[in-house]
């Protein structure tokens, strides 16, 4: 199983030519990425027919770019290397495909995407590892050397193997470094299932082994402060320039951009601890980690002008609250934290998890975090039952039928002490219901 780390280095400072060479570079990258963009808006040669005969633009061929506008890229930029319209071919499938993807969200034609970071992401023929330098290649034939003082971090992890390297801009003479190092790693034999429930206030983990089963939470209701008193900080700075009192619109953004990057210095720190001790315990059980797939979740919202009958548009307050929730980036620093220790990573359908009643298997819309159901008067804490229900999801229709004879044998080992679990809950409900509001940990 493949893996990778990423290191960030930042160069020694940099002479006024290699500082200029390397601007000069950044700026055409940024140039030729707009004008594939540009030529590949509405090109006929993307356009496709469904089924139904509908018309559709498919982006998701980086070669196509290439080959297509290819001369024209070279004619505009002659000094450049080649592959450097192979590398900006590849941002501009990226950029277009995500584009795509929201005009046919939206319904509409949304404006044309520009590409304006201070930064490029080049192949390896471009940009590669000697010794202490990152050998940057402009022209044809040419080098220069990036010289950088290597930190413990990089030290760890250098490898033989690396990824595209980015190189950002910075105004102090200086160049980030971004390298992706990639690793071979075995994976560890499953003796374990963690299945998890990523809520806006909790991250809630229920362990199920062929011994006990663990049910463990974290509160993450810091995220949803720093996230409130950050956006009343920037309020309170719209107002105040609203009335012309203090702060001037080109001290607006010095100080939204401060503000920010306190923010989100605050959420990644947070956010990394958390995947953190979660891959820990992964690492002490051997577990595969289950998670529910999240990525249209926010379309729930109904933030659509057409709603349907049966929709209703939620309060502003909510939309926001819930807009500002980092699940996905959650999710990332989880996904390669724990592969990068050789354990899986698995994502299922998130379709009624938390409200489907563990006794009785009845759908029930739950408001609160009690879930009371309606057929049979079942009460529980709602974070549980989802981590349940993702758990035996993913032992009864996932992994039971695995072809390693072991595995098969260690699952269906897990499945029957799930279901002891379960029923020890269940028959015990009265009693647990009450102490399940403290998050503490149940074994069997």
């Amino acid at each position: 199983m493949k893996t990778f780390k990423t290191a960030r280095i930042t160069s020694l400072t940099l002479t006024k030519r290699k500082y200029r060479r390397i601007g000069y570079a950044i700026t055409c990258f940024k140039n030729s990425v707009n004008f594939l963009i540009e030529k590949s808006i509405g090109n006929p040669l993307f356009k496709k027919i469904s089924r139904k005969g509908n018309i559709y633009y498919d982006y998701s061929s980086y070669p196509k770019i290439r080959k297509n506008f290819y001369y024209e890229w070279k004619s505009l930029f002659p000094e450049l290397h080649t592959h450097y319209c192979h590398s900006s071919a590849r941002i501009t499938k990226d950029i277009l495909k995500s584009w795509n993807s929201w005009c046919f969200k939206k319904k509409k034609q949304l404006p044309h995407p520009i590409y304006k970071k201070n930064s490029m992401k080049l192949e390896e023929c471009l940009c590669y590892l000697e010794e202490n330098y990152v050998v940057l290649v402009i022209e044809p034939r040419t080098k220069l050397y990036i010289p950088f003082k290597p930190n413990k971090y990089f030290n760890s992890l250098k490898a033989k193997n690396h990824g595209e390297i980015t190189v950002k801009l910075n105004n102090n003479k200086t160049v980030d470094i971004f390298i992706p190092f990639i690793y071979e790693v075995k994976e560890n034999p499953i003796k374990s299932v963690i299945g998890i429930d990523i809520n806006e206030r909790s991250v809630d983990l229920l362990i199920i082994d062929n011994k006990q089963g663990i049910f463990k939470s974290f509160d993450t209701s810091v995220l949803s402060k720093t996230h409130y008193t950050y956006s009343l900080k920037r309020k309170n700075i719209a107002k105040k320039i609203d009335n012309n009192l203090k702060y001037q619109p080109t001290k607006r953004k010095k100080l939204l951009c401060k503000y920010g990057t306190r923010e989100r210095n605050k959420t990644k720190n947070f956010i990394h601890n958390l995947a953190k001790k979660i891959t820990e315990i992964a690492i002490e059980h051997n577990s595969i980690v289950v998670m529910e797939n999240l990525t249209n979740i926010r379309q729930s919202l109904s933030r659509q002008k057409n709603l349907s009958s049966w929709q209703k548009k939620k309060p502003k307050n909510i939309r926001r609250r819930l807009n500002r929730w980092n699940f996905k980036q959650l999710q990332t620093y989880i996904n390669y934290k724990v592969n990068s220790t050789g354990n899986l990573v698995e994502c299922i359908n998130p379709r009624n998890t938390s409200i489907k009643c563990l006794k009785c298997g009845t759908i029930t819309k739950c408001n609160s975090h009690i879930f009371v159901c309606k057929h049979c008067g079942f009460k529980i804490n709602r974070h549980l039952q989802a981590s349940f229900n993702i758990t035996e999801v993913f032992l009864k229709n996932e992994y039971v039928a695995s072809s390693d004879p072991a595995e098969r044998h260690y699952m269906k080992l897990m499945v029957g002490e799930f279901c002891k679990f379960k029923e020890s809950i269940i028959r015990d409900a009265n009693q647990y219901y009450r102490i399940i509001q403290n998050y503490p940990v149940l074994s069997t």
